[in-house]
Parts: C-alpha cells; sequence; structure tokens
C-alpha cells in the first residue's frame, strides 16, 4: 500500500491497528466489516469486533473462526446489537 504506517497487508492487522491508532480508539471499540477471509483474520487479530459479509460464492463457514459474527448482506446489520446506535 501506500500508507508508510502500514508495514504489511492482510491478513497481518496493520492496516486495522493503524485506523484505530487514528481513530485514538482501542481496537476493541472498532468494527471490522470484511468480505475477504483474509480481511477477517486480520480483524480479529487486530482485536476488533469483526462481522463478516462474505460474497455469496463463499462458504461462509470458512468465516466462523474469524468472525464474532456473519451476516448475508450489510442490509442485516444490527448496530444496537453491538452497542452502535444505527441499523440498516
Amino acid at each position: 500500500g501506500d500508507d508508510k504506517n502500514v508495514r504489511n497487508g492482510k491478513p497481518a492487522p496493520d492496516i486495522f491497528l493503524e485506523a484505530a491508532r487514528r481513530l485514538n480508539v482501542h481496537p476493541s471499540e472498532c468494527i471490522v466489516f470484511e468480505d475477504s477471509l483474509q480481511g477477517a483474520i486480520a480483524g480479529k487479530a487486530a482485536g476488533c469486533v469483526t462481522i463478516a459479509v462474505p460474497d455469496k460464492r463463499m462458504e461462509k463457514e470458512a468465516f466462523i473462526d474469524h468472525s464474532d459474527h456473519i451476516i448475508p448482506s450489510m442490509w442485516h446489520f444490527e448496530g444496537k446489537k453491538w452497542g452502535v446506535d444505527v441499523d440498516m
């Protein structure tokens, strides 16, 4: 990537750790939405709440060990469940 503060790409957690740093929050206060397995692995490794939104062509079971929740689309996100005052 182009950001010198993100040395390693996914599945390394660098991008999510840097995002949390820039937001001045602990990674556990961040929600990561990911459609790729490598991204979900990175989100969990960073310590973020990770919600998988897998492509319909992917087996959602692959995400079970690498996400906190799996939803079929962003329209299924229930923010209140995660302490966010937003529902889709």
